[in-house]
């Protein structure tokens, strides 16, 4: 397990298109993980952190199209509550009673 071998998945994973879409077409983390070292990787999730983290610091140009869309998703700022129905928004500088 090293630095050095998640480098190298990653480096593989933007490169290499095949390899890439069976990796994303894997159903499930344990098959994911067999892709992995079948490819002759083995690296711990913190690894892979502090490999993220160096190449993201030695990394001084933008990030092309693939790797965006890579990168890209998403998130909530909504609270694990969920809003009271209806939500009333104020009209025209009126308050919500």
């Amino acid at each position: 397990m090293s630095i050095e071998s998640a480098t190298a998945f990653y480096e593989r994973i933007v490169s290499d298109e095949a390899f890439k879409t069976q990796y994303q077409n894997a159903v499930s983390d344990d098959e994911r993980r067999e892709i992995v070292l079948a490819a002759g990787y083995n690296f711990t999730p913190q690894e892979w952190e502090a490999a993220m983290t160096q190449i993201s610091e030695s990394s001084d140009e933008e990030l092309s199209d693939a790797e965006l869309t890579a990168v890209s998703g998403g998130s909530s700022v909504l609270s694990s509550k969920p809003p009271k129905w209806p939500i009333a928004y104020p009209l025209y500088g009126r308050p919500i009673s």
